[in-house]
């Protein structure tokens, strides 16, 4: 029986803090080995934490990020996942993979967690619209945005 592997994801900062996102189609699709946790083959792997990004903006401060993905290499990760959230909605992924990478070129990185059924810029405009409706991301995971949250302007105060 081989040993599992220890990872860590990396959360949005935004959708978590002001979003109320709490992860749980990543924690669901890691703990059924589905989305891409598949990408383990042995077996699951096993989460040795989660944190957030350090926020935007992030580009002039790259060791709040590596501050925070320190405390995921001490526990002896081998691979970090960027939750869907990140792929979607980060304008810094790109430059968080290459700071990580060059100072710790054995940790794989993997962009995504949980399957989703919609586009990268789907999630975008329902982040949006969320936003502009005071809705969390509970509310666009299962599906709960509705044809007139989507129209500009209109907000749920204002119906």
């Amino acid at each position: 029986m081989s040993m599992s592997e220890k990872i860590g994801i990396i959360t949005c900062s935004n959708a978590a803090t002001e979003m109320d996102c709490c992860a749980a189609p990543c924690l669901r699709d890691l703990n059924q080995h589905l989305g891409s946790f598949k990408e383990h083959h042995e077996s699951p792997p096993i989460l040795a934490g989660m944190i957030t990004c350090a926020g935007c903006p992030t580009l002039a401060y790259p060791e709040k990020i590596m501050r925070k993905v320190k405390s995921l290499i001490e526990y002896k990760i081998s691979t970090i996942h960027f939750s869907c959230c990140m792929v979607s909605l980060c304008p810094f992924l790109n430059k968080y993979i290459e700071i990580i990478s060059e100072e710790y070129p054995d940790v794989r990185l993997i962009k995504g967690t949980h399957a989703t059924t919609i586009s990268h810029e789907q999630f975008r405009e329902y982040f949006n619209i969320a936003c502009r409706n005071h809705l969390n991301m509970n509310d666009i995971i299962k599906g709960r945005v509705t044809d007139d949250q989507k129209k500009p302007g209109l907000r749920r105060d204002e119906e």
